[in-house]
């Protein structure tokens, strides 16, 4: 079995892509028939085209916390009461897990960092989650996260290679990040969304630097084909169950 995790491993889901928007047509011209008094025919109506929506991209807000430096055993820590930033140093090559709570807090907590147009992780409050960020190869040291929640909240911020091996058939609800030990192929997710608006995204990032990223809109049962032991970042309001499967 193998104890760490690579953690050079590229993130799928950095960002969404943009859409171009696209221009209207430009309105027909007008045309006089040819009769000796003039006559009018109607100009045609341009139908304007509907134009592509991105998502807003996050920018960082008037606070900041600091939770000083996350490295090799070494975990960090930072508090606050409404939305802020939380500003942090890695001493080392890994991914680090953002373990919120926020059982104090009331509406939507979301987790995310300036520039990104989709978040690591949104939840309904009071909740206690974990979020992944920093996977990238050329994350720089010096990284900076938003949380964005209504009350009093805290952070720890570990890296992946820190937190506890599991092992077998695991269950929950809401985000969480898991380091699934089991050395096998696949892992099966039987999801049940909270509401009609839920959904479950998956990402997984596993020793043999072979991401899989999948997810759906409704519930499901379904078995992917995941080279574990790897790390499993889930986001969902809803309730999960993941199996590591032979």
């Amino acid at each position: 079995m193998v104890s760490t995790v690579m953690a050079a491993v590229l993130l799928l889901t950095g960002c969404a892509q943009e859409m171009d928007d696209s221009a209207p047509p430009e309105p027909a011209a007008s045309r006089t028939a040819p009769t000796t008094e003039p006559t009018r025919t109607p100009t045609a109506t341009a139908t304007p085209t509907p134009t592509a929506t991105t998502p807003p991209i996050a920018q960082a807000l008037p606070d900041t916390v600091n939770a000083g430096t996350v490295a090799s055993g070494v975990s960090a820590s930072a508090s606050a009461t409404g939305p802020s930033n939380v500003a942090f140093h890695t001493e080392g090559a890994f991914a680090v897990v953002i373990e919120l709570d926020c059982s104090a807090c009331t509406g939507t907590a979301t987790v995310t960092a300036p520039g990104r147009m989709s978040p690591f992780g949104r939840a309904t409050a009071p909740l206690k989650g974990s979020f992944l960020t920093a996977v990238m190869r050329d994350d720089a040291p010096d990284q900076t996260v938003i949380v964005d929640a209504q009350g009093p909240w805290s952070v720890t911020m570990r890296s992946w290679n820190d937190i506890p091996s599991v092992s077998g058939a695991q269950s929950g609800t809401g985000p969480a990040v898991l380091f699934l030990g089991d050395d096998v192929p696949h892992v099966s997710v039987d999801f049940t969304p909270a509401n009609a608006d839920d959904s479950f995204s998956g990402r997984v990032f596993t020793t043999s630097d072979q991401p899989k990223i999948f997810g759906n809109t409704e519930a499901f049962a379904e078995q992917f084909d995941v080279d574990l032991p790897g790390v499993m970042a889930i986001q969902t309001n809803g309730t999960w169950t993941v199996t590591p499967v032979p």
